[in-house]
């Protein structure tokens, strides 16, 4: 399995773009760090133990290599806003989707600031708890009082706006935080007679 990871690692290394890499790439890994770990602890010999020990930090150090420049190489296809054209494990799939999703929000509140709310990372790349899925999601009534050029993403999932002056909107509750602590709408209080 080293020599593996070893070519894996020399290649990656010789290449601009991202190469394939088998789905099962980093759990097959895992399972061959953890087996040499416990033969490293289980070693009686002295100076076995120190080579075990030698062959394992060595095996480290090129994946956490190996895990470092293909790192690198995501981010920039999600800068550069590149498809996936090559097989990536299960693992960098979802790391090239949340690092899209995170790259999207952050461009948003870069070049819009004013217009942007507050959104909360975690619901959109999916890690919020169990308990915070099943929840329902609170909206509040806010009153626009400047002008918005982009358009909100909602905590729920939905698109809002642009939104002008004097425009009313239930939004999500930490979406409106957002607006109001930026000043750019007022919070309205929502009279139903019964």
């Amino acid at each position: 399995m080293f020599d593996k990871i070893e070519d894996k690692w020399k290649e990656e290394r010789e290449r601009e773009e991202l190469t394939h890499i088998d789905e099962a790439f980093y759990g097959a890994m895992r399972e061959f760090l953890r087996k040499r770990t416990i033969r490293v602890k289980e070693e009686i010999n002295p100076l076995t133990k120190k080579l075990l020990e030698a062959k394992l930090n060595r095996v480290r150090y090129v994946l956490n290599d190996l895990l470092k420049i293909r790192t690198a190489k995501i981010i920039q296809m999600v800068v550069n806003k590149k498809e996936i054209e090559v097989k990536l494990s299960r693992e960098e799939i979802d790391f090239y989707d949340r690092i899209s999703k995170i790259y999207d929000i952050y461009k948003i509140e870069v070049f819009s600031p004013k217009d942007a709310a507050y959104t909360d990372i975690s619901s959109i790349i999916g890690d919020e708890t169990d308990e915070e899925s099943e929840e329902e999601i609170e909206y509040v009534a806010i009153k626009f009082v400047k002008s918005t050029k982009e358009k909100i993403h909602g905590l729920d999932g939905q698109i809002y706006g642009p939104f002008e002056p004097e425009d009313v909107c239930l939004l999500p509750k930490e979406n409106a935080i957002g607006l109001v602590r930026r000043e750019i709408a007022q919070n309205i209080e929502l009279k139903i007679d019964k």
